[in-house]
C-alpha cells in the first residue's frame, strides 16, 4: 500500500449510516441534522483549520439526540460567531469558562492563548 493510501485511510469519517455522536465530516459546514464541534487544541476567534493542531468537524446530531450524552457541551470561546453555536468536549469548555471567569474577559484569554502560542513556537521540541 502507498503512503498516500495509508494516509487517507487515517482521515476517513463515518460511512453509510452513522451513529449519533460520530464525526460525519471534516472542513465543511453543518447539514441538518449535525452539530459543529471542533477539539481541545487552544485557539482564538479567528484560528483557522489545521493552525497549531486546531480541527473542526461536524458531528451526526438527529434530531432528539442530547449532545451530552457523549460529553458535547456548547462552546463559550467566541471561535468563528457568524458560524453560529458549536460544540466542544466538556474539559475544554470548562477550562474556557473557568479562564474568563479567572481573566475577566474573552479578549483577556485571548491574549494568554496567543502569548503560550508564541512561547510554543520558541520551544524546541525535536
Amino acid at each position: 500500500m502507498t503512503k498516500a493510501r495509508k494516509r487517507k485511510r487515517v482521515h476517513r469519517v463515518a460511512r453509510g449510516k452513522p451513529k449519533p455522536g460520530h464525526i460525519v465530516a471534516h472542513n465543511r459546514r453543518r447539514r441538518k441534522g449535525e452539530i459543529l464541534c471542533h477539539n481541545h487544541v487552544l485557539h482564538t476567534a479567528a484560528t483557522a483549520n489545521g493552525v497549531h493542531g486546531f480541527r473542526w468537524f461536524t458531528v451526526c446530531a438527529p434530531a432528539g439526540w442530547d449532545p451530552a450524552s457523549e460529553e458535547w457541551e456548547v462552546c463559550p470561546c467566541g471561535w468563528r460567531p457568524e458560524l453560529g453555536k458549536h460544540y466542544a468536549k466538556a474539559d475544554h469548555v470548562q477550562w474556557w469558562h473557568e479562564q474568563t471567569k479567572e481573566r475577566g474577559s474573552l479578549q483577556a484569554v485571548y491574549r494568554e492563548v496567543r502569548r503560550r502560542q508564541r512561547e510554543y513556537r520558541n520551544t524546541d521540541v525535536g
